[in-house]
Parts: C-alpha cells; structure tokens; sequence
C-alpha cells in the first residue's frame, strides 16, 4: 500500500521526495513525511497525519532550512496499524533520533518483537509495527554495527511482507533499502547527479529511466552516484541498471475536475493502445510476441486458472467466461487472497492467467510463486514491465492503458479486457475451437469498440442524471447474467469504493435465494440486459423486481420496445458482439458511479480506506 521514497544527490533533497511523494499518493494518503539528514549530521523529521491534506502541509513544511541536506526518506501512508495521526505517520525514528525509516508492508509478530525491546528499556510513541524497526536498527548500531549489518539483520527478526528505507547519523551519506517477500518492491533510479529509490517505477520516470529493482531478500546501498547491491548474507551482487523504455503518460488533469472521470473519457486511446499491433484486421490474426509458444503451448493445457483481486478478479471472471466459451478449455477465476491456501489441485498441465495491473499485489504474487513451486506455467497481464509479476512469471502482457492515478480502476480494467480477449483469439488460431466467422465478427467489433465506447461517453450528461438519483439511496442491487455476473459486480464494487453506498453484484437467478427479502422502494436494482439468448429470462426478472416495488435501470443494447415500456430509466449502449458488449456496459457503470459521488460531494480520486496498489496481504 504505502509509498516510499528516497534521494541522494547534489541538490537538496526535501524538494524533490515531496515531489515524488505526490506521484506515490495514490498508493495512501492518510499521511505523509520526510526525513532529512542536514549539513550538520542530524536527522529532521516532518510529518503529518491529517488524511488528504498531509502532503500540502508537508510541503509548506520543509521550507525551513533544517531541511536543506541532500539526503532524505519519504513516505506517504495506508493505514495499517493505528490511527490516522501524526505519531503514527511515517518517518519512525529511534528514542535518540539517531535512526530513521521508512516502511510499506506488514510485521506480523510486532507485538513480540516490541515486547522484547521495551524489556530492554526501549519505549515507543506510536501504534504502528514499523516503529519498531527504527528502534531495533538503533538497538544493533549501539552494539556497534553500522547501518548496512543492521539492516541485513531485519531478516531473520522480522515475519511477513516488507519494503524498507533507512537512514543514519552513524552512516550519513547513504540509504540502505531491503525488500522482504511481496511488499510492493523497491527500484532504484541512476543518473549522472544523483540516485533515487522508490516503491514505483512510475515515480523515478521523471527524474531518469536507468532502473534497478530488488528482487526478495535483497539490499541495496545507495550513494550519491554509486550502488551496491548485496544478497541477504550480505554477498555483493554484480547487476547492471537497465534502461527503461517505457511511454511517458500526461498525469496533468487538463480540463477535467477529477483523475477517474478523465480517466474514463481516455478509455477510446487506451483500447486502441492495447490493440495497436497485435490485430491484423485484413487477416483476422492476433500476434503477441510476448508468448512463446515453445514455452507455454495452449495445447497442453487442460485446465486454466484465472486469478486476480478487486477489480482484477472481476477481469478474472471474464477471461476464464470467454476462454470456455472460444477456447473450450476448462475454465475458472479465482480471489488471488484465498487460492493458495486451499491447496487447489493443480500439476503441469494448468495455467496460471495472473491479473494485477500494479504488477505488485501482493496476495497475486503470493498465488505466482506457489504456482511456479507447483510446475506450473504462468502468465501475468500488467500495466508496465519490469515489475515483480512481471519477474516471476514465464510471459507477461502489458494491458498498454497508461497510467491511472484515479485509485477506482476503469481504463485499466477495459484495457485489461480486451487483452483477455485478444490472448484468447491468439490462442485460438492454434486451437481452432471456434469458427472462423465467430472468430472474424469478433475481431470486426474490436475494431469499431473504440469508436462504440465515444457513443456511450458522449450520452455522459443523460447517465449523469442517473447517477445523481442513486445518491438518493443507501443500498442498490446490481443484477446479470452468464458473462454479465462479473460487470454486475465491477459496478456494485465500483458504487461502494467512491460513492459509499452499500451496492450489491448479484447473478439474475440467484435473488429468488434471499435478494428478493431486500426489494422495495428503497433498494433500486441496476439490471445489465444484453441482447442475447437470455434476454426474455431477462424480461422475465424485471417484472419479479418491479412486482415488489424496487424501482429499474436497466442498461442494454436492445431496442426492444417491451424492455422500455418496462424499465423506470433506459440507457441503451451500442450494438457489438455479446463477447465485448461487457466493456460498454461497465463504462456507463463507470459514469453512473462517478456522478453519484460527485453528486454526494465526495472525491473520487481519493476514496476513504483504500489505495491504488494493495502490497499487504
């Protein structure tokens, strides 16, 4: 969840992590604050926990000229442990102010390693598990290590997930950073006047794309203009900077009041990026070179497990719907959370489709590697390259949306779509389960959903109105069907994370089983109804709901007279094939969301409790 930062350089250093801080707030802003060694050799700490405005407080902060040194921390936080309060906001520092750090994860034995050290007289000022990492580095230095072995140390004391930064005054020119397991990473950026060290690679693109990322149980010394990096036995390890070449995305609002409604307007460029060059229209063939068919062959696959979170598993559940449907091949999607720890059944012959748009979802990255430990293969979809999905899987496709910065996945989750689909038509033509009409008339629609998905953002102002009458209501219900459960779903998860109402995604069937108890004048049903062999057990599941008083949207792309004599409120989305009608369907979701929270007075970008990037299990 939380971001880090760090700098060593010629210039001073405060200016610059805020800077950065602010590319990282969307990974928490509950807080935010700095550490900088001064030219003197100590340590100043500014920090605030005052939820959105901590970063701009932070940054009239700095001003003083005790915060004037080149070498500094930075963070911004999720809350995990503890209130949201300045005590607990980050940078942790020892009783002395001799240490400070930095830190993104989850300790899970805290409470004992924090009763160990107060035995030892050590007291603590905060509620969070990260301060004990300060005290216990200062505890090891005192004993006479320096910063380096103190921190390599961290290892064997510490269980579960972790990302730290640390600096010291008995080690004042350098950051020492470890990674532990899947916390959210840690790349360094190079260049000629500086390093920079952060939880994102998207943070040190403005300032360089010489990269460095840590894989598990490494540790990394940063200085000015130099590195070294060690394994966890402190073994130094010969690995050159890359250079990165990745597009650069304007994260400038424009002329738009929020990330998430610009976001959403973008989804025209960002299905044509995800498509660019990977569909051959004239010949109705998809290449990806990215999958090595000597490496992963579709044909000895008998089973294929999707796996994702949030937003990410409801991409899950598309892919594996239209895997079966194309492909034949059994299918199913799973919560990245819980997978692995039923112990599924699972051998070399099942193929492992991981989602995580960061690239560092923790609980995804969990289920890769205890898919490799198991042979299987494993393919991960992700926004950029070189993150730690990326690392560990046998292919990785980009989705190629850009950067989002909304926290409420939308472009990403339509780019990730229509990547789901596109990987199963290039499987597809080695397979060839389906026929090549079905195959040709999906591929014509691909190349008209940019052009459909303008017609459903240009009828912005009529769903606008819709989303202003659900801020009328504390509780709505989401209904679909077969490929459509998922979107129900996607817009219920949607309604919660920035409207904060109590939405609920339901299959159409299942409400006779207890949803009915719910209906009434008070509890609206969005229902998604394509034009499809389904569409009359569609018909059928209107009456039932209007029967008991809950008033009906309905979003389709039927013109049928009997579905708007029917519906209280309409919203009809261009005709495409049943496969992709789902994209159309979740932006109109999308839009009825936003408005509802704008009409709610909320931000959108900025929703309580949750962040961009989930890097804790």
């Amino acid at each position: 969840m939380c971001g880090i930062y760090g700098y060593i350089g010629e210039h001073s250093a405060a200016q610059i992590i805020v800077k950065g801080l602010r590319s990282l707030e969307y990974r928490g802003y509950d807080s935010a604050g700095i550490a900088v060694i001064d030219n003197v050799g100590n340590i100043n700490i500014s920090k605030f926990g005052e939820h959105k405005s901590s970063i701009d407080k932070l940054a009239k902060s700095i001003k003083d000229n005790k915060f004037n040194g080149n070498i500094g921390i930075g963070h911004t936080r999720w809350a995990t442990h503890g209130e949201i309060s300045k005590n607990n906001s980050h940078p942790h520092s020892d009783s002395d102010n001799t240490v400070a750090i930095v830190h993104n994860g989850i300790i899970e034995n805290y409470l004992e390693i924090k009763q160990k050290l107060e035995s030892l007289g050590i007291r603590f000022s905060s509620q969070t598990d990260s301060e004990i990492i300060a005290n216990y580095l200062s505890y090891e230095i005192k004993k006479g290590e320096n910063l380096l072995k103190a921190v390599s140390k961290l290892k064997k004391v510490i269980r579960g997930n972790s990302s730290i930064l640390a600096i010291s005054i008995s080690n004042p020119e350098e950051i020492i950073g470890i990674r532990l397991g899947n916390a959210g990473g840690i790349v360094v950026g190079l260049d000629d006047n500086a390093t920079y060290i952060s939880s994102d690679l998207s943070a040190l693109l403005p300032r360089t794309n010489k990269i460095l990322y840590l894989e598990n149980q490494e540790i990394i010394k940063i200085s000015n203009r130099n590195y070294k990096l060690y394994n966890s036995d402190l073994e130094e390890i010969d690995r050159s900077p890359q250079k990165i070449e990745v597009d650069k995305y304007d994260v400038d609002k424009g002329e738009y009041p929020h990330y998430m409604i610009k976001e959403i307007n973008e989804q025209p460029n960002s299905i044509q990026s995800s498509i660019a060059g990977r569909i051959n229209f004239s010949s109705n063939t998809v290449t990806l070179p990215e999958i090595d068919k000597k490496e992963i062959n579709i044909s000895e696959f008998n089973r294929i497990i999707f796996t994702g979170m949030g937003t990410s598993l409801h991409a899950a559940m598309y892919g594996a719907y239209i895997f079966e449907n194309i492909l034949g091949i059994a299918s199913s999607a799973e919560n990245s959370s819980e997978l692995r720890y039923r112990n599924p059944v699972i051998d070399d012959k099942t193929l492992l489709i991981a989602i995580t748009q960061s690239g560092e979802t923790a609980d995804t990255l969990s289920a890769i590697e205890h898919f490799k430990n198991k042979s299987c293969k494993v393919i991960s979809i992700v926004e950029s390259f070189g993150t730690e999905a990326s690392r560990i899987s046998d292919s990785t496709i980009r989705i190629k949306a850009g950067q989002e910065i909304g926290v409420a996945a939308t472009k990403t989750l339509t780019s990730t779509m229509v990547t789901l689909i596109q990987l199963t038509l290039f499987f597809n033509l080695d397979l060839k389960k389906s026929a090549g009409n079905t195959i040709s008339s999906i591929i014509k629609d691909i190349s008209i959903l940019p052009s459909s998905i303008s017609e459903v953002l240009n009828c912005e102002t009529e769903i606008k109105k819709l989303g202003n009458s659900m801020s009328g209501y504390s509780n709505i219900l989401y209904l679909g069907r077969g490929i459509n459960i998922s979107t129900a779903l996607e817009g219920a998860l949607k309604m919660k994370e920035i409207a904060y109402l109590h939405a609920e995604g339901y299959p159409a069937g299942e409400m006779k089983h207890g949803v009915n108890a719910l209906l009434g004048s008070k509890m609206p049903t969005i229902l998604i109804i394509p034009d499809d062999e389904l569409f009359e057990k569609n018909l059928g599941t209107i009456n039932e709901v209007k029967a008991r008083g809950s008033k009906t949207l309905v979003i389709t792309d039927s013109n049928s007279k009997d579905l708007r004599t029917l519906a209280d409120d309409l919203i009809v989305v261009p005709k495409i094939n049943n496969l992709l009608s789902p994209i159309l369907f979740i932006i109109a979701l999308q839009i009825i969301a936003y408005h509802t929270s704008i009409s709610l007075n909320l931000d959108p970008d900025k929703p309580r409790n949750l962040a961009k990037t989930v890097t804790v299990e």
